[in-house]
């Protein structure tokens, strides 16, 4: 049991670690654009990257595009800013991921509209794997965004981010509600899989 209790203790937030914290998930004053510019053209290339390896059934792509997104970082925030009470973040970071979210299911639209090929909502695995949540995937999410909070809060493991990215990445998925709507396959845009 002392084993137990030397862990939680020597991984304690302390008070002195806040700003150091605040400042990895809160971009204000003078670095809140250059942050938005980043976050967006971010969002922008990991959605043409997602969807493109969507459509092409690549799982690489897909995963290379789950490195670059940056979603991570504001869907953090709005949770620590929820525990710190510090609604106005809160809010802020919520209007971001919701903006984000919005850029990538439009331009996910418009990439599914203006595909070419044939689209299989029953054989490609990156839209089957992904309209097709189970309890599991709940769960894995709710590991890696315990995961994301546990590495953005310590500067000696932040080497663990990038595989917390890839756990945690909405791109993807939203890609597929994107592409789903653009072949107005309003189930599977929904998160079922209604050909089983």
């Amino acid at each position: 049991m002392s084993v137990l209790s030397d862990i939680f203790r020597d991984n304690k937030f302390r008070p002195e670690d806040l700003p150091g914290f605040e400042s990895k998930l809160f971009y204000e004053g003078v670095r809140q654009r250059p942050y938005l510019v980043k976050f967006f053209v971010l969002s922008f290339l990991s959605t043409v990257i997602a969807a493109y390896g969507v459509l092409n059934d690549s799982t690489a792509t897909v995963i290379g595009a789950m490195i670059v997104a940056p979603l991570m970082t504001p869907i953090m925030a709005t949770a620590a800013a929820l525990v710190m009470g510090a609604m106005d973040r809160s809010i802020k970071s919520l209007l971001l991921v919701g903006a984000g979210m919005a850029l990538v299911i439009a331009l996910s639209w418009l990439i599914g509209v203006s595909f070419s090929g044939v689209i299989s909502f029953s054989q490609n695995t990156q839209i089957v794997g992904r309209i097709t949540p189970r309890t599991t995937d709940l769960m894995i999410a709710l590991a890696s965004g315990t995961a994301g909070a546990f590495a953005f809060s310590r500067d000696d493991i932040a080497d663990s981010l990038p595989g917390v990215a890839i756990a945690i990445s909405l791109v993807p998925p939203l890609c597929v509600v994107g592409i789903s709507l653009s072949q107005s396959q309003w189930t599977a845009a929904g998160g079922r899989c209604f050909f089983t």
